[in-house]
C-alpha cells in the first residue's frame, strides 16, 4: 500500500531542463563551444560535478571542475530568477489528490538547497496558492542533505525517513534514469515520467513508465 509520494523536482514537477541547458550552453560558450541540445539527454539526472567532468573530457577543457561548477551555478541561478518556470501538467491536481487521501508527499531533488528553495518559491508564488512549499510538502530533501547523490539510494532513503514511511510504501516519481535507479535501489516503487529530454531512454528499475502526471493517480493502488 502506498502511503507517501516522493517527487523529483527538475524535469518532473517543473520544466527546468531547458533552463539547465541554457546554463550549460552559457558555460560552454565561454570556451568557444556551441553545446548541442542533444547532449542534455546524457546530463539529466546526474550531479553537477559529474556533468562538468564529462563536458571537460568531451571538449578537452583543462580548467578545474570546481571553478566550472561554480560558474555554471551562477548562470543557472541568474536564469531561474528571471526565466518563467512552467509546472508540468497534472502536478497540482495529483498533489491535491494526495492531500484528499491524507498521503504524505515530499520533494526529493539532487539539486542544491538554494536552487530548490528559489524554484519552489517562484512556482508557488506564480500559482497564486496561499501556502508555502513547506506547508504543501511534508519534507523537502536536497543534495545538501546527503553524502552520495543520485543514482545512489541515499537521497530516497532520507526522503522516506523524513516522511516517516518505509521505502516499499513510497511511490517515487522520476524523469531520469539515474533518478529511477536511485529510487529503486532505496526500495521505493520507482515510476518514470519522461520529459522531452528523457523520452525514449531506458529506465532500468522502473515499475512503470507513464506519459504524464495526469496518469499518476492510477498508481496509488499499486
Amino acid at each position: 500500500m502506498i502511503r507517501a509520494v516522493l517527487f523529483d523536482m527538475d524535469g518532473l514537477i517543473v520544466d527546468t531542463e531547458p533552463i539547465h541547458f541554457q546554463a550549460f550552453r552559457a558555460l560552454m560558450c565561454e570556451y568557444g563551444h556551441d553545446l548541442p541540445e542533444s547532449v542534455m539527454a546524457q546530463l539529466i539526472g546526474f550531479v553537477e560535478e559529474k556533468n562538468i567532468r564529462d563536458l571537460k573530457r568531451m571538449y578537452g577543457i583543462e580548467d578545474p571542475v570546481e571553478e566550472m561548477v561554480a560558474r555554471r551555478h551562477e548562470h543557472f541561478m541568474r536564469l531561474i530568477r528571471t526565466e518563467p518556470i512552467p509546472v508540468f501538467p497534472g502536478f497540482w491536481e495529483f498533489s491535491d489528490e494526495l492531500r484528499r487521501r491524507a498521503l504524505k508527499q515530499a520533494v526529493v531533488s539532487s539539486s542544491g538547497s538554494d536552487q530548490v528553495a528559489l524554484i519552489l518559491r517562484r512556482v508557488f508564488e506564480a500559482s497564486g496558492r496561499p501556502e508555502s512549499p513547506e506547508e504543501r510538502f511534508d519534507a523537502i530533501v536536497t543534495g545538501n542533505d546527503i553524502a552520495r547523490n543520485k543514482p545512489a539510494p541515499d537521497i530516497y532513503l532520507r526522503g522516506a525517513e523524513r516522511v516517516g514511511v518505509p521505502p516499499p510504501e513510497c511511490l517515487a516519481l522520476e524523469d531520469s534514469p539515474p533518478g529511477v535507479r536511485s529510487a529503486a535501489a532505496a526500495g521505493c516503487i520507482a515510476v518514470a515520467v519522461p520529459n522531452d529530454y528523457s523520452r525514449g531512454l531506458e529506465f532500468p528499475g522502473a515499475r512503470a513508465v507513464i506519459g504524464s502526471l495526469h496518469e499518476a493517480a492510477a498508481l496509488l493502488d499499486m
